[in-house]
């Protein structure tokens, strides 16, 4: 007899050996050594941790829950890939039961999209299982990135364009934004970063990473249709200039195919924005016709960005520091 789930809780059923139930096949060795990692660390920085303890209200039973200071996170291990729906589903159950969930995978980046709707962290698959127990740092493939404060132009990595973020116009409105990056060096420099019993290092890893899941100072931020863990100190104002909840990433809903009518060469950039419901972009003094293809007397154009004159000048806050020193 083994202890499967049934329409009111868990009950017992008699196996015959053909039709084992899901909850009960053999886990693999590289299945338990993650488990193992998720949980040791979360042991580290002082989470109370369960292994495989059943949840009532999601009616699952997640690998490892932990139970820290402010959240529960419940940890789930995917080795073997599987349908998304079944994905989608386990984490909407137990996000409804009050956890918080983190995936970890050993696949590689590219061979992950099933996990894309859920917050998930991939880490290098590796030769013999022990390691994933022995490795001091298991490096962050995909799920995970940091932010870097830049002028409004920059090329960003999630649209693959320098259309402004708040905007999405190609004219730089000459704020600054924050845009992913795949160089840490302005999160590494936070308090969270080095105060941590996993401190960030040159690159977030896995540890740091647990840690931080639980302590709450990373947070899950969807754009479009790919859930990725965030520093808490940029998820604020990352949801204000692009749009986004908390509610919306860790809910595990399937991405909206019943887009409004817009063109494809929109479609590329984004959920289309009403020209009357973007925030307006300050009255800039027109472009003065010194860096072509701009115009004298015309809106500012990216090429903008190199003039001295202009004030989306991609160096204008050395041009503030020089007046102010003279």
């Amino acid at each position: 007899m083994t202890l499967v789930e049934g329409p009111y809780g868990p009950v017992f059923r008699h196996e015959d050996g053909r039709s084992l139930h899901p909850e009960h096949e053999p886990e693999t060795d590289i299945h338990k050594a993650l488990k193992e990692r998720k949980a040791r660390t979360w042991r580290s920085v002082g989470g109370e941790v369960k292994l495989e303890v059943w949840r009532p209200r999601a009616r699952r039973r997640p690998d490892v829950v932990a139970v820290g200071p402010v959240l529960t996170v419940a940890g789930e291990v995917q080795h073997s890939k599987v349908a998304p729906g079944d994905i989608r589903a386990r984490q909407k159950a137990l996000h409804k039961a009050g956890d918080r969930v983190v995936w970890t995978t050993d696949r590689s980046a590219d061979d992950i999209a099933f996990l894309h709707p859920v917050p998930h962290l991939s880490v290098p698959a590796l030769s013999d299982y022990h390691l994933y127990l022995t490795e001091p740092r298991l490096e962050i493939g995909a799920g995970a990135i940091t932010f870097e404060a830049q002028r409004c132009g920059w090329a960003d990595l999630w649209t693959g364009t320098n259309r402004c973020p708040v905007t999405r116009k190609a004219v730089p409105c000459g704020r600054m934004h924050l845009y992913p990056t795949f160089n840490p060096r302005s999160y590494s420099r936070e308090k969270a970063a080095t105060t941590a019993v996993f401190p960030c290092g040159p690159r977030p890893h896995l540890d740091h990473l647990l840690e931080g899941i639980l302590h709450g100072s990373w947070l899950p931020y969807r754009h479009r249709d790919r859930v990725t863990w965030i520093p808490a100190t940029s998820h604020m104002e990352v949801a204000a200039e692009r749009g986004g909840t908390l509610e919306l990433a860790e809910g595990g809903s399937a991405p909206r195919r019943d887009r409004t009518n817009e063109r494809a060469c929109e479609r590329r950039y984004g959920t289309a924005v009403v020209q009357g419901d973007a925030p307006e972009a300050e009255n800039w003094s027109p472009c003065c016709g010194e860096k072509p293809p701009g115009r004298a007397g015309q809106p500012l154009v990216p090429a903008c960005k190199l003039c001295r004159n202009s004030p989306t000048y991609y160096r204008r806050d050395e041009l503030y520091r020089e007046a102010a020193q003279a």
